[in-house]
């Protein structure tokens, strides 16, 4: 098919930066790569869906303000965020974390963590509509699209979260979720949802963020309970698109007739240089969806980054 018209919306996804001074400073250097990379596509809006510090400490929030204001991104009709298990419970490192997560979670105050991250992009929210009285879910509309944010990360419990990785969305978000969806003023938009957490069937493996041993344990808690109902619920609505991350996958999936894009590995991806992102072209009822991966080369002359679009992928 070809377009000889101007497409609605252009949006680059990508997700889960895992930002640490300590022990992720590559991840940093690739963010401003990336940032810089973005601000040149002449997109009309980012989304980047959790787990923007590795660790939940505020000092990687205010690293990607600095970044994002750098280039002109830190505003409302520019970027959207939500967090993810990593903004509120943090991970680990060391072997020695491994032994003292499940303490550390125990101590954490889940509200107060979501008020702290909401807080450190507060001006990304001006434009928001919020149906409850909670953060989320909020809906943010762009042109002809409304993306809805909801926060995916379940609280800490020793027998359903133990490693506080997996996912629920609360009834009350699910009850604002539907009054978004089903609001008249919204219905001709094309609706996009923001999930930190994957839908993935329980037969694929998801990815785990971390060591060889932590991989192994967590990748059998990274599940979003409940998404047999948000599926539903999409579906009905007329939900075209889901953007996620949580595993370091990147990859798109489709569920229901629903499109899924993972950009969990937009930095963490086995290369210490390379970031990648989806450019999402929204037209219509179409979306035209192009996966990008570039960066540096692993070579120590080279610094400019190289530009190695995958064949793009066109969604009716």
């Amino acid at each position: 098919m070809l377009y000889n018209f101007i497409y609605f919306m252009r949006i680059i996804h990508i997700s889960d930066l895992h930002l640490c001074t300590s022990f992720k400073r590559s991840n940093i250097q690739k963010l401003k790569l990336l940032i810089k990379h973005i601000s040149e596509l002449d997109a009309d809006h980012l989304v980047i869906t959790g787990d923007i510090s590795d660790n939940a400490r505020e000092k990687d929030y205010l690293i990607l303000r600095k970044i994002l204001q750098a280039f002109n991104l830190f505003s409302s009709d520019k970027t959207t965020i939500i967090p993810g298990n990593h903004d509120i419970f943090g991970g680990v490192q060391t072997a020695q974390d491994v032994l003292n997560f499940t303490s550390k979670c125990t101590k954490i105050d889940y509200k107060k963590k979501v008020e702290v991250f909401m807080r450190h992009f507060a001006e990304l929210y001006e434009t928001a509509f919020y149906p409850g009285e909670d953060f989320f879910p909020f809906a943010k509309k762009i042109d002809n699209v409304l993306l809805v944010g909801l926060n995916t990360v379940d609280k800490y419990s020793k027998l359903r979260n133990p490693f506080a990785s997996n996912g629920l969305v609360n009834k009350k978000q699910i009850e604002s979720l539907k009054g978004i969806l089903s609001e008249k003023t919204f219905q001709k938009q094309s609706k996009v949802i923001l999930s930190h957490h994957h839908f993935y069937r329980n037969c694929d493996e998801a990815i785990s963020p971390e060591s060889k041993i932590w991989n192994k344990i967590e990748k059998f808690t990274m599940k979003l309970r409940g998404k047999k109902e948000l599926l539903k619920i999409f579906k009905k609505a007329d939900v075209k698109l889901v953007l996620h991350g949580h595993s370091h996958d990147f990859k798109s999936y489709e569920r229901k007739g629903i499109h899924f894009l993972n950009a969990g590995g937009s930095l963490e991806n086995g290369n210490n240089t390379k970031y990648k992102m989806f450019v999402i072209d929204i037209l219509g009822d179409d979306i035209l969806i192009e996966k990008i991966t570039a960066g540096k080369e692993e070579k120590p002359n080279k610094t400019m980054p190289s530009f190695q679009p995958e064949p793009a992928a066109c969604l009716q």
